[in-house]
């Protein structure tokens, strides 16, 4: 009977043992959930909706801002270039001046035709992708959208954040805001 009780109590000591080690892993995993968003050295803009990424393995990579479209500057088809697409690429440029990082979220699509990445860029990681006070803030696409220098636009399947940067600029639209206040940026997207 002894040794059965002394099997039971080494058992019982092993099991807590365990437990004691794993407490502390599972508390700090609460506290700190990983990041949905993947982080990447910002290299350069393109244009208004288009930028220059390097990822963790020090590989460049276009990312095309999706919800979002800009004016045309650099388009290799001339007369599709504009002064408001100019402006759009120099706000762009102006943001993210001052910035090395960001974060790329990515929609159902993660690639386009032209072989860009396809995503939202965020200014910081945050916890809530859906908020629209962290939209508006610190979503790049948002910014754009919120300081008028460019339309929210649909593109099928990536449509996550469609509403509420339709929201956005519509906001923008209404107030005449950035490029909204020129008759000419209106008409571009009739």
């Amino acid at each position: 009977m002894k040794k059965k009780y002394n099997v039971v109590q080494a058992f019982f000591i092993i099991i807590c043992f365990m437990i004691a080690l794993s407490v502390p892993e599972f508390l700090s995993g609460q506290n700190q959930e990983e990041s949905n968003l993947d982080a990447v050295t910002f290299v350069r803009t393109v244009d208004g909706d288009t930028i220059i990424v390097e990822d963790e393995n020090g590989e460049k990579k276009r990312v095309r801002m999706i919800g979002i479209d800009t004016p045309e500057s650099v388009a290799a088809e001339e007369e599709r270039n504009n002064q408001y697409g100019v402006m759009a690429s120099d706000f762009t440029k102006s943001l993210l001046s001052n910035t090395d990082k960001l974060y790329l979220e990515y929609d159902l699509d993660d690639d386009d035709q032209y072989d860009r990445i396809l995503a939202y860029v965020w200014l910081e990681d945050v916890d809530d992708t859906f908020n629209q006070d962290n939209i508006e803030k610190s979503m790049v696409n948002g910014i754009i959208l919120k300081n008028g220098y460019g339309i929210a636009k649909r593109y099928e399947p990536t449509v996550a954040h469609d509403d509420s940067l339709h929201a956005i600029m519509e906001k923008a639209k209404e107030n005449n805001v950035g490029l909204w206040q020129y008759e000419e940026f209106r008409q571009l997207w009739h």
